[in-house]
């Protein structure tokens, strides 16, 4: 996850709000999630879904609004 990172890093700052900072950190989160879902094996299927409620469940943390979704 490197690039994520580095471009993440590029981007925070002590100057972000709050919000931003989730939003990075949510960045993070998706990058990673998306390394789990493409690299682990067919028999790894919930550690999959495992990680995808986490993107989810990170991400209405970060956008209340989509609650509703």
């Amino acid at each position: 996850m490197f690039g994520i990172d580095c471009a993440v890093s590029i981007l925070d700052g002590p100057e972000l709000s709050e919000h931003r900072r989730k939003e990075l950190a949510l960045a993070r989160l998706m990058a990673e999630a998306i390394g789990i879902m493409l690299y682990t094996g067919e028999t790894d299927l919930d550690i999959r879904i495992e990680t995808a409620k986490d993107m989810v469940r990170e991400f209405k943390h970060v956008y209340p609004e989509t609650r509703e979704i």
